[in-house]
């Protein structure tokens, strides 16, 4: 059974780019529906899963049933918690997914079991921040220090 890399997935760009993104991640599995109003930018992703898996990855999820954003700005920012991958964060996983949709994804993980944080940013498919960050006392120093493990 494997540690498990806890934190947040962020994607960045333009609304559109970011909702063809989130389909491209989330919705290839049959079990997936998609609500979509653009009137008012709503948009919601539904599985019959304790998760949704993310497409194109190593045994990374997101670990809810539901994603609700609001995607009513022409550019923006949205933020995924419950974030998970076994192990760490295989960066290589997430640039077909910046190049491909025009997004930038920034991912922060915590490994409370082997006591470590990863920062990684891709930008137009390129990895430009990947950084494991060691601890001489994590449960201290770092924040939420449970998680992760």
């Amino acid at each position: 059974m494997p540690n498990w890399a806890e934190g947040s997935l962020k994607l960045r760009g333009r609304s559109e780019n970011i909702a063809s993104a989130l389909k491209y991640m989330f919705c290839t599995a049959d079990n997936v529906e998609i609500e979509e109003d653009l009137e008012i930018g709503l948009f919601e992703l539904t599985t019959t899963a304790p998760y949704f898996y993310i497409n194109g990855t190593r045994r990374a999820f997101i670990q809810n049933n539901k994603l609700s954003f609001w995607l009513d700005d022409d550019y923006l920012v949205i933020e995924i918690n419950d974030f998970n991958q076994a192990w760490a964060v295989e960066p290589e996983n997430y640039q077909k997914i910046s190049s491909k949709f025009d997004v930038d994804i920034k991912i922060f993980t915590f490994e409370c079991g082997m006591e470590f944080t990863q920062e990684i940013e891709i930008s137009k498919g390129e990895i430009i921040k990947n950084v494991c960050y060691e601890y001489d006392d994590y449960r201290w120093e770092v924040p939420f220090s449970n998680l992760g493990g």
